[in-house]
């Protein structure tokens, strides 16, 4: 039996994709091709788990509006024959983006944008955010945006939920890794596994993370996406900081209650592109805790607990998504890469618009298209403004 739709990669956003494929057109075949059930070197295990709507572009913050409204569906949405889902342990205590007054003017914008798309989300002065957080140093700040209505969830949960899911509707997983495409006239005629079968679907998912853009490159579709380090860092501290929201500023640092202590991010944005995994153990003395300490005073004695290290697949033109296919050059083949830190918020939206595309051509819930290949193509960024 041939599958319709071939899905390289089984992370969270291939396992999103077939769940709605399924959805959208219970009769079809999808088959998802995933070289690692374990999730060893995969991103979705180790991310950080925020769903926040503070965003400027429209389809970030609707595609995390989305997922938001599934989590509150969860155990509906995610049920199987077997029963209810794990939870997803989601923390609904807000994230908080803070600006000094040199760059509060373009916080206030931003915030403008995102109450506009219906985002409830507060602006706060630094004497405001002092009173709500004084756990918080805020009298370098020029203002603040919380947005109550986000948090943060369990990654390992959401993934084991959709992949389930997926099973349970019809698709099938497949452990091999897609090794090479066949092109015919605009599109992908086949696909050749590690193992040796080819398979030869009617379109092709490419959702392989930092590993899609070696497979974008053999159907004619390069993308400006690369492998980028980074590290999330777990300390245990003195003091009370369950109650915080998901804190991050302009400058990458990002904090959030983690068990008894808190779990701390700081992308190095200039970090060389590559299948890097070591750790660098030096970093989090050289530059995390000094932010750290800054912005919670009451961290001035902490113990770092472990760090784990991850991949982004970062797009360097814009660092936002390339999702969809190449209308009138490679009709059947379709890129879900580029995420850049935001693929677990965003991987159920995304999967959504995907499967639309694929089965009715074109989007029905979300417009997407400005995040298209076509943009690649052209060269023309279409980022966000002022966020990360």
């Amino acid at each position: 039996m041939s599958d319709d739709v071939v899905i390289a990669g089984g992370g969270v956003v291939g396992c999103a994709t077939a769940v709605y494929l399924m959805l959208e057109a219970p009769a079809l075949r999808a088959c998802v091709v995933e070289p690692d059930p374990t999730y060893s070197l995969a991103a979705t295990p180790r991310a950080s788990g925020g769903v926040r709507q503070l965003f400027t572009r429209p389809e970030n913050i609707l595609l995390s509006q989305h997922t938001l409204a599934v989590i509150q569906e969860w155990d509906s949405f995610a049920a199987t024959a077997d029963g209810p889902p794990a939870g997803l342990g989601w923390r609904q205590q807000g994230y908080l983006f803070i600006a000094a007054p040199e760059h509060s003017g373009a916080l206030r914008a931003n915030h403008e944008v995102q109450t506009a798309l219906g985002v409830k989300a507060l602006w706060l002065s630094a004497e405001e955010l002092f009173s709500r957080y004084p756990e918080i140093l805020a009298e370098d700040l020029g203002g603040a945006v919380l947005s109550p209505d986000d948090g943060w969830l369990d990654p390992h949960a959401m993934l084991d939920g959709l992949r389930r899911k997926a099973i349970d509707l019809g698709a099938r997983f497949v452990k091999d890794r897609v090794r090479g495409l066949g092109l015919g006239a605009r599109r992908v005629d086949s696909v050749e596994l590690d193992s040796g079968e080819t398979l030869r679907p009617k379109a092709v998912v490419n959702a392989a993370g930092v590993w899609a853009p070696e497979l974008a490159a053999q159907a004619g579709m390069p993308v400006p996406v690369e492998p980028m380090r980074r590290f999330e860092h777990h300390v245990l501290a003195h003091g009370d900081f369950a109650d915080l929201p998901f804190l991050k500023d302009p400058f990458g640092l990002a904090v959030r209650p983690e068990g008894t202590g808190l779990s701390v991010g700081l992308v190095d944005f200039d970090e060389p592109g590559g299948f890097n995994l070591d750790i660098d153990h030096g970093y989090f003395d050289r530059a995390v805790w000094p932010a750290l300490a800054r912005r919670l005073p009451g961290l001035d004695r902490l113990r770092l607990h472990s760090t784990t290290v991850g991949l982004y697949d970062q797009n360097r033109l814009d660092g936002n998504p390339v999702i969809g296919n190449w209308p009138g050059e490679m009709e059947n083949f379709y890129v879900a890469t580029g995420f850049s830190g935001h693929g677990l918020m965003h991987a159920l939206g995304v999967g959504r618009g995907l499967a639309e595309l694929i089965v009715h051509g074109g989007y029905r819930s979300i417009d997407l298209a400005r995040l298209g290949y076509p943009r690649i193509a052209e060269g023309a960024p279409y980022g966000e403004i002022g966020i990360r």
